[in-house]
């Protein structure tokens, strides 16, 4: 009724504008009204200058024959999984019309990752009182057309079927409609998604990258540099009877093109390689094993693929049978607990402790100490607290009295918040309750009271471990890791839950499986950054 109510209300003032008009002007006669403005394309709002742009067209995906068949196997599982995403934003995948993408910069530091836009269209209205509700600020209530978030970021209620989620600095420009911008590197990306015939449609300014992408690269990454050194990537996707994709690289000389050609060859021939080398390996886990046919499919589409150039153009095609039961195991693990989906998950909490700790190096010039510490020396509050600006919980970090224990009147309040960033995915931890937690003193990488410099990393940042799954779960808040002993055996205080891999943060930010059979003395050259000594194979 409110819809409708909202939609009759332009039409009953057009109505009485006409009436006025002629009753004030009854010698001419009436003219017609000029309709209305169209509302203004999401596509349409976005510079063709952006640094990277996707376009998802939902309209039909969700009632797509393969997705309709996973969505009837795992009905159980899925319902509870959208409760919780209505619940944080008062949407379902099916209400979904569209979803646009854009940062107009590509992040080069701490914060810039919220200057982005994303543009929501839904089938019907919204509900305005309910849409983001977990996302906003405590109390936060629609005020006019806005709404606000956490870190600076804002919903802008553009319709009554579309919002827009911002940081604030772009609101401005966003309210100002369509952009003026229309021809840059996103302009074929925007042209195709504009015609309403791809899924899915992804471009990428490369030349907006960070430079220490080039600069710092891994000798293995060197070959296929080529690839990010073009004017433009775009990638566009269909769902039908086939999954199919198509991406295209836009060099700017014709000798670019013929080493993207190379390089991405050389790409899928790594990837077939392996494939090969996950599917012959004897100790993968039995879940990781039910993977294996669907491997095996996609590794007959990756020996297909071969890229193609045209003068400076070079595509590359591929595609596989929409067919649900390759997707089912994969599905399967991602929606049961305990499986390999929820060690993905923990890795990927891993990554984001791991990303907060370098976020937090670039801003203090130092990492943080072990703990948040008094004029005496006293622990007060974990290192987690202070990397909550660098995990998005900049709102949550100020409600802190850094001058107080963890466990005071006022901080203990705190520490029953949930951040899921710090909670183990596997069902059993407590809320509140965190085993990402790091060895502390002895040489290894936290300090019990100063900061440490990455530099000060002698062994190497990917041979010294930032944190890990341990076996014991503390609260958050408090400043209680584990003490590195070179004398005592540390093993044990990694988490092997039912003889399952464990999950450890390296100082450079990646994330690895160990087993429980991993040697303690091995363990220990891990932990230290500056031991000088050679670190064999983890496996």
């Amino acid at each position: 009724m409110k819809w409708l109510v909202r939609n009759a209300l332009p039409g009953i003032a057009l109505v009485g504008l006409f009436a006025l008009f002629t009753a004030f002007n009854n010698r001419e006669a009436a003219k017609p009204l000029s309709a209305a403005p169209a509302p203004i394309s999401p596509v349409d709002r976005v510079p063709a200058d952006a640094a990277l742009f996707a376009h998802l067209n939902a309209m039909n995906l969700w009632d797509h024959p393969a997705v309709a068949e996973l969505r009837k196997t795992y009905a159980k599982e899925l319902e509870k999984l959208l409760k919780e995403i209505e619940k944080e934003t008062g949407l379902r995948p099916e209400h979904i019309q569209s979803a646009t993408f854009h940062f107009p910069k590509m992040p080069q530091g701490p914060g810039d990752e919220r200057l982005f836009v994303l543009q929501i269209v839904t089938k019907k209205a919204f509900d305005k009182a309910t849409v983001l509700a977990g996302f906003r600020l405590k109390g936060e209530k629609v005020s006019g057309d806005i709404i606000k978030l956490e870190g600076g970021m804002l919903v802008h209620l553009t319709s009554e079927s579309q919002f827009t989620v911002l940081h604030n600095s772009l609101l401005e420009e966003f309210q100002k409609g369509a952009t003026k911008t229309t021809d840059g590197v996103q302009k074929d990306a925007i042209a195709a998604a504009k015609t309403g015939k791809h899924a899915l449609v992804v471009g990428l300014d490369p030349s907006t990258l960070p430079e220490e992408i080039f600069a710092n690269a891994q000798p293995e990454l060197q070959p296929f540099l080529p690839l990010l050194k073009t004017k433009a990537i775009v990638l566009q996707a269909n769902l039908d009877k086939e999954l199919t994709a198509e991406v295209r690289f836009l060099s700017h000389k014709e000798d670019g093109a013929i080493e993207v050609e190379r390089s991405f060859n050389l790409l899928m021939k790594m990837a077939d390689d392996g494939i090969t080398s996950v599917l012959k390996d004897e100790k993968a886990d039995d879940e990781v094993k039910l993977l294996f046919p669907s491997l095996m499919e996609v590794q007959k589409v990756v020996q297909q693929i071969k890229a193609q150039r045209q003068g400076t153009v070079t595509t590359a095609k591929a595609s596989i049978k929409a067919d649900p039961n390759l997707a089912k195991p994969l599905v399967g693990l991602f929606l049961k607990p305990g499986a390999a989906s929820a060690r993905a998950q923990s890795s990927n909490n891993l990554k984001q402790i791991g990303l907060a700790l370098h976020n937090y190096d670039s801003a203090n010039g130092v990492l943080p100490a072990a703990a948040i510490v008094d004029k005496k020396g006293k622990p007060l509050l974990s290192w987690r607290v202070a990397i909550l600006p660098y995990i998005e919980q900049d709102n949550l970090y100020r409600q802190f009295k850094l001058d107080e224990p963890w466990d005071s009147p006022h901080n203990i309040k705190l520490a029953k918040t949930v951040v899921k960033v710090y909670q183990l995915p596997y069902g059993e931890e407590k809320p509140g309750i965190t085993h990402y937690r790091a060895f502390v003193g002895n040489g290894a990488a936290f300090d019990p009271i100063q900061g440490l410099k990455f530099d000060q990393f002698l062994d190497g940042t990917s041979n010294t471990l930032l944190a890990v799954e341990a076996a014991e779960g503390v609260p958050w808040t408090k400043p209680d890791d584990i003490e590195f002993d070179p004398k005592k055996p540390m093993l044990k205080h990694l988490r092997f839950a039912d003889n399952k891999p464990c999950m450890i943060l390296f100082a450079d930010g990646s994330v690895r499986a160990v087993s429980s059979k991993l040697k303690d003395d091995v363990l220990k050259l891990i932990i230290q950054r500056d031991d000088g000594m050679s670190v064999p194979d983890l496996d």
